[in-house]
């Protein structure tokens, strides 16, 4: 079976194609990547990882001689295929079905002590737990939410 290629029309001369990919434990999945060479002529393979037990998923270029942290180094063009295709293989995100994200804007009212200072503000906001509720039933669940993240708020 061929292996899975993630190209781009834009830089067509940039090829990820998986060489392995296997779960390590109970809660790594690794995606091994070909070798490749990096600005300074120098050969590397990306290693994606899934981590479960965190719902994490990292990027490392792994050299001969180091292991260097590669998020920014994969463009988000291709971080996003990646990012599908490993969920897809995990289990994690059905099988014909993408990620979007999206931000839902809350507006809170909130009864505040005139006494209360900006840090007790941001701490009070910062410690806020949202839940997304839905009402359609689960035979009409075609959309599914996979995480929730807020903001946090800096003093």
């Amino acid at each position: 079976m061929a292996k899975k290629k993630f190209t781009s029309k834009k830089a067509p001369e940039v090829v990820y194609e998986v060489v392995d990919e296997k779960w390590l434990d109970d809660d790594t999945y690794v995606v091994v990547f070909n070798e490749m060479k990096d600005e300074d002529g120098l050969t590397y393979h990306l290693e994606v990882e899934y981590h479960k037990d965190e719902d994490k998923i990292t990027y490392t270029r792994v050299y001969s001689f180091d292991i260097v942290e590669a998020f920014m180094l994969v463009s988000p063009y291709f971080r996003k295929q990646i990012e599908e295709y490993v969920l897809q293989q995990v289990g994690a995100l059905r099988k014909g079905s993408f990620v979007t994200e999206q931000e839902v804007v809350t507006w809170l009212k909130l009864d505040i002590p005139q006494d209360t200072s900006v840090e007790e503000l941001y701490e009070f906001l910062n410690s806020l737990k949202f839940e997304v509720v839905h009402t359609m039933t689960p035979r009409d669940e075609k959309i599914r939410v996979i995480s929730i993240e807020s903001v946090k708020r800096q003093v």
